[in-house]
């Protein structure tokens, strides 16, 4: 009996420790996140790349949901230019045009903004330009991706002055080839304050097969007119497939495999231990 009770207590120490191992695909799954309030392998360092994030640029505007990569230009994370100073930002991604030495922000009503954690504001009247952050595969493997946003174009009165020639904006998923899934945010109602309530709201899904270093990308398209356009993302990006999402696959059921084997080798050897305590016991009564 006491045997039994040790088996039985060794075997549901082995199964408890193999079922631990299952939740943690959930928490070790591999995801990134941009546009939280705590980011998943998000941006931490304000340089291109850091963990698969780029923050970009591209003069290409209006094109009816098609994107092309290679207009698409990297920012550079500086303290110069634009009208940043009016959002209260000491640094931001912005393009390397706008924080050029004499740059007239407020010429150009130019109040682009882009935070690196998930607001693309292609604020811009004069010379418009869609803002873009893209994100590159570290390997082979099937992703599926889901972006939740707010945006549109934002009609204000500011120090007298009416800022409210936005046309909307349109917020594309993209890949290096393909659009994925793609919205049209038009002008929020004007409630005469400078406040983001009730913008267009929705998400923008899709799942897609990535080599390493291709990229996804959700472009914020200001249009002919990107005056009082303001966007803001939250972007989850999950690896449904590859060699990581295998690898750890392989080491779970090695690890499962191991402890059933194990399991059965000691049900075994203390079977045989008492078939033979048995055994001597009948003969010393003889």
């Amino acid at each position: 009996m006491t045997n039994i009770k040790r088996v039985a207590g060794l075997a549901l120490v082995i199964l408890t420790g193999v079922v631990s191992i299952m939740p943690v695909q959930a928490s070790w799954q591999r995801k990134w996140t941009i546009g939280y309030e705590k980011n998943t392998n998000g941006p931490e360092k304000k340089v291109q790349g850091t963990n698969g994030w780029y923050f970009m640029y591209s003069e290409a505007v209006n094109t009816e949901g098609k994107f092309d990569a290679a207009n698409a230009k990297e920012c550079i994370w500086t303290d110069k230019g634009s009208c940043r100073m009016w959002y209260d930002y000491k640094e931001m991604w912005m393009p390397a045009p706008y924080a050029e030495e004499g740059y007239d922000c407020l010429a150009s009503d130019c109040w682009w903004r882009m935070d690196g954690n998930g607001i693309m504001d292609p604020n811009v009247k004069e010379g418009a330009v869609s803002s873009v952050i893209a994100w590159e595969a570290p390997e082979d493997g099937t992703y599926s991706v889901n972006s939740e946003y707010a945006a549109g174009s934002m009609p204000f009165d500011w120090t007298g002055r009416d800022y409210d020639d936005g046309d909307g904006l349109t917020l594309y998923l993209c890949t290096d080839t393909d659009t994925v899934d793609k919205a049209f945010c038009g002008v929020k109602p004007d409630t005469g304050k400078k406040v983001v309530d009730n913008m267009p709201s929705g998400s923008l899904k899709g799942e897609v097969k990535l080599k390493k270093g291709e990229k996804i990308y959700i472009v914020a398209d200001p249009g002919e007119n990107g005056g009082s356009d303001i966007a803001t993302v939250k972007m989850e990006i999950i690896q449904e497939e590859g060699e990581s999402i295998r690898t750890f696959w392989r080491i779970i059921m090695g690890a499962g495999i191991a402890a059933s084997v194990l399991l059965i080798g000691l049900i075994i050897f203390l079977a045989l231990r008492g078939r033979k305590a048995r055994i001597e016991s009948e003969e010393d009564v003889e």
